[in-house]
């Protein structure tokens, strides 16, 4: 493995695989991982309110003693038996989010923000599934993408996930042997595919591309491969 390889590779496990619980910020929107209640209306109205999970919330302000005030922007609800006496959130009011749940769980562990529209950032595929004569390659590619993320499966449901499907340009490091003799080059790589995130703290890429040198007579060359990847957010 040549050093470039070495220094991707461990790039790529500290961008994909790895992830903070970060502090609630004000004007973000989240979704929450759990199902909380006796939540309590800043009006002060002397009732619980219940907020299923997966529920989305925007933060209006941080308190003095930690707390969060919010207002909820998509809201589930259960026709379950144990949720028959609950009281819902409501979208015309504003709750207060306590900075801990329960007196345990922080706010931020249980929140996910809830990323959509454009995106973009760096790309790394470490390996390469060569598609024209079946072989691995540890050719690493360095790159940037840019697509649009979709929380598609995001309901009352435990099935959430963030869905971006991307188009990627980057540079790659290859081995092109010419008469028996092996010379490390620099390519032109483009990409597509998809990145999954999100999903159970797991995130997922399938990505497919092509290697450019400008060297016909390299046996890659122009020729299709793919690469996948896996990772779990470290809490």
């Amino acid at each position: 493995m040549t050093v470039f390889s070495l220094l991707t590779t461990i790039l790529f496990f500290t961008l994909f695989s790895a992830a903070h619980a970060d502090d609630l910020k004000e004007n973000n929107i989240y979704r929450l991982g759990m199902t909380i209640s006796k939540l309590k209306s800043i009006e002060g109205d002397g009732l619980e309110y219940t907020a299923l999970k997966n529920s989305k919330f925007i933060i209006i302000k941080e308190q003095v003693d930690g707390n969060f005030i919010v207002r909820f922007n998509k809201i589930h609800k259960s026709n379950h038996e144990r949720y028959k006496t609950e009281n819902w959130v409501l979208y015309d009011k504003a709750y207060i989010l306590p900075k801990k749940i329960n007196g345990i769980l922080e706010a931020s562990a249980i929140s996910k923000e809830s990323i959509t529209g454009l995106s973009s950032g760096p790309l790394i595929v470490p390996f390469k599934y060569r598609i024209n004569d079946n072989s691995i390659s540890g050719d690493a590619t360095i790159g940037f993408y840019a697509g649009t993320t979709f929380e598609p499966g995001c309901s009352k449901s435990n099935w959430c996930f963030r869905i971006t499907p991307l188009i990627s340009a980057g540079i790659s490091q290859v081995t092109v042997i010419n008469n028996g003799e092996s010379e490390n080059k620099t390519s032109a790589t483009w990409a597509a595919g998809f990145l999954i995130t999100d999903w159970s703290d797991m995130n997922i890429g399938l990505i497919f591309g092509q290697d450019r040198v400008g060297d016909k007579s390299w046996t890659h060359e122009g020729e299709t491969w793919f690469s996948f990847m896996i990772g779990w957010q470290l809490k």
